[in-house]
């Protein structure tokens, strides 16, 4: 059947991908640094900025504030801007309390986070610029070592390793193991030459880097990504840092999480548009050969299972109604270890879901030293699938009629 046909290579599209990865993450494993610094023993640290850029974040913003204050990192090369975008609550008085050496506070009306970067970089001479979500804390050495890549000259930007603050929901629980997940793809795809994305939660760059490609733009609220494949574009290298962790607040529901991924993925969408003489285009290594294909067959492979799951479903209940018509009698569910199905299909998905926790595992020790999978990685494996096509079909639908998202 041309619907199996079409199961059986989606699911080997997956597993080669997954096997790719974990082999190549295998053959390297040299340190937990994606791409190596060079060795100079008489360089310098460099001064470094870091910007908190604030829309309504109030009640985060002292903790984020606290996790900078805590940095290792030489107070006469470190600066912290502040910049309150347009608050309509009390965000502006809190950063006010840590205005003193070292922090300064801007305001501005509403444009967006990357006019708040921008700004910011307007008033900065620091070699070194980076972000940090004012949802965000980061970890006390996260700099000294994201800024140690730097010493590769060809580095141009490094993205941190990226986990769930304090996970209590099971649904933060589910996001832990997913940001697990993407400490090892993040890691892999900087091996590989191919980020496609420095999340907001604290990468850093070269803010001379930064200024010759023109500042941060719009990028369909995510600004984050639209700068990784500008720099990409313009030939500069991202490295990853997988141990200069930092730490967000997870969406506690449904609702949210949703809201944040359909921005998330309706940015990818209408970014790879922009950027489509990248895609299958040799010029750009694994990045457009492999990686952006692959990212796009993805979401594709979501809604098409999503699509065949709700129709055998639908196609089950009205069988079961029919035979509940026909005969009056409900058949009641039974379980016999001899018609356990062995199909290759079965096989393929053991195997696939094997291969997600042994990157889970990977992702896990390369962020946090701990070989142990994250608790919600059951959680992950059952659930998770079921919420992606949701938010993917959604993204998709909005791409195409370019209808936007609202950040928030």
């Amino acid at each position: 059947m041309f619907g199996d046909g079409v199961v059986y290579t989606l699911l080997f599209i997956s597993l080669y991908f997954e096997v790719f990865l974990l082999v190549t993450f295998l053959e390297k494993r040299a340190g937990r640094t994606a791409t190596v610094p060079v060795k100079n023993p008489s360089s310098k640290l460099p001064s470094v900025c870091i910007v908190v850029p604030c829309f309504n974040e109030e009640n985060t913003l002292a903790l984020t504030m606290q996790s900078i204050f805590a940095l290792r990192y030489p107070r006469d090369l470190l600066e912290t801007i502040i910049v309150d975008d347009g608050s309509t609550d009390g965000t502006l008085a809190v950063a006010k309390k840590f205005e003193r050496n070292g922090v300064r506070v801007l305001q501005k009306e509403n444009g967006g986070k990357f006019t708040a970067l921008n700004l910011a970089l307007e008033n900065s001479d620091a070699e070194i610029i980076g972000c940090l979500d004012a949802d965000s804390t980061v970890g006390e050495n996260a700099l000294r070592r994201a800024v140690a890549v730097f010493e590769n000259p060809d580095i141009a930007a490094v993205t941190p390793g990226v986990h769930v603050r304090k996970p209590k929901t099971a649904l933060q629980h589910i996001q832990n193991a997913e940001y697990a997940l993407s400490v090892f793809n993040r890691f892999m795809f900087a091996a590989l030459g191919s980020v496609f994305i420095t999340p907001g939660a604290f990468s850093i760059y070269r803010a001379k880097t930064i200024r010759d490609l023109g500042g941060w733009r719009h990028g369909h609220s995510t600004e984050d990504m639209e700068l990784a494949l500008r720099m990409q574009e313009n030939g500069h290298k991202i490295a990853n840092a997988p141990t200069a962790a930092v730490f967000t607040a997870a969406p506690r529901t449904i609702a949210g999480l949703f809201h944040q991924r359909v921005r998330w993925t309706y940015g990818f969408l209408r970014n790879l548009s922009d950027y489509k003489f990248m895609f299958a285009n040799r010029a750009y290594g694994n990045l457009g050969l492999f990686i952006l294909p692959f990212a796009l067959i993805s979401i594709g492979t979501g809604i098409y299972f999503f699509m065949r799951v709700l129709w055998y479903g639908f196609e089950n209940i009205y069988d079961l109604i029919a035979r509940i018509e026909i005969t009056g009698i409900a058949p009641h569910p039974s379980f016999d270890l001899f018609y356990f199905n062995t199909s290759a299909m079965l096989m393929i998905s053991i195997v696939t879901i094997a291969l997600v926790l042994a990157l889970i595992s990977a992702g896990s020790w390369l962020g946090t030293g701990r070989r142990m999978p994250p608790v919600g990685t059951p959680l992950f494996i059952l659930l998770y699938g079921l919420l992606v096509p949701l938010w993917i079909s959604t993204a998709l639908f909005r791409a195409v009629f370019k209808t936007g998202v609202r950040w928030r």
